[in-house]
């Protein structure tokens, strides 16, 4: 799926502003942004909940706009408006079989019955847990391509937890599909994803493939016998901290080069840490200026 120039505006309020990326198949994918950055906005305007303001987006090449019966490749329970509350489980299945001539009745049912979910059950009567396991099940029963998950391990507990996250890594083994996930646990996420999308000011500011980045990217801490930050350091990382004297920086290339050249400055300390999602969050949407400050006899760095 292709997304080009996708904008969005709410009420006059820009939230989307020319979205332009790709989703590939085969692929788990984090979206990654700060409450009210627009996720859940991105995720209803793919699923066609909203119209486009402007751009296209593409299922095969071919854009779903003019080809209507493409956007059953595409999976999406809006969180806040789902119509399932009055419903029997039975029911909703009906609803997804006439909606996704792929959904897959026979494993449907098995599933169900493997997590002791009854087809009589009402949705509103199941607890939080067990309706985001039902979720689950449906976007795996659609067999829709692209599955989009809105904050899918929010409130449940770690047992149905696990077996929410087995589902969906079986099925991406299992089949071509991609699926792209919101979720604030970032530890949880970096588990399991591909790829890390950084949505900020309205943009795809960051697209993050993991294995390549724990390839180039270091979290390094270091000290320096002065209290000037080095303009190498400065010019080739994103400060994480700064603690007296302790500065922890992201390096996103890092190469041999670098270090050495960073050792030639004799940093008192030089250690290199776990690099994470967490960090990548931190760094990238915490702080929205960069500019350089000192306080007390420190000098500081914002970036």
């Amino acid at each position: 799926m292709r997304l080009e120039n996708v904008s969005k505006k709410i009420e006059q309020h820009s939230i989307l502003e020319s979205i332009s990326i790709t989703f590939n198949k085969h692929e788990i994918t984090g979206l990654i942004g700060r409450n009210g950055s627009g996720k859940t906005t991105l995720f209803r305007t793919i699923a066609s909940h909203y119209e486009l303001d402007t751009g296209q987006i593409f299922v095969e090449d071919l854009d779903i706009q003019k080809h209507l019966l493409l956007k059953q490749n595409i999976f999406y329970i809006d969180e806040q408006y789902n119509f399932f509350s009055s419903y029997s489980l039975k029911a909703i299945q009906l609803f997804y079989e006439n909606a996704y001539l792929g959904f897959d009745k026979n494993k449907f049912i098995s599933l169900l019955t493997e997590h002791g979910l009854d087809l009589r059950y009402k949705y509103r009567s199941m607890s939080k847990g067990m309706q985001g396991l039902f979720k689950m099940i449906l976007a795996v029963c659609s067999n829709a391509d692209f599955v989009l998950l809105d904050e899918p391990f929010d409130g449940l507990d770690i047992i149905i937890k696990k077996k929410v996250i087995g589902l969906l890594l079986d099925d991406v083994a299992e089949k071509n599909r991609s699926y792209v996930i919101s979720s604030h646990n970032l530890n949880e996420l970096e588990s399991i994803i591909d790829r890390a999308l950084i949505l900020k000011e309205h943009r795809i500011q960051y697209d993050y493939h993991l294995e390549d980045l724990r390839e180039q990217a270091r979290k390094i801490q270091m000290v320096f016998p002065t209290k000037k930050v080095p303009t190498l350091v400065k010019e080739n990382s994103k400060l994480l901290h700064f603690q007296g004297r302790v500065v922890t920086a992201i390096f996103e290339s890092y190469t041999p080069d670098l270090e050495e050249s960073i050792k030639q400055l004799q940093p008192i300390l030089f250690e290199e840490l776990p690099l994470t999602l967490e960090d990548l969050f931190e760094v990238n949407l915490s702080k929205e200026t960069t500019d350089y400050f000192i306080q007390g006899d420190q000098r500081w760095i914002n970036n």
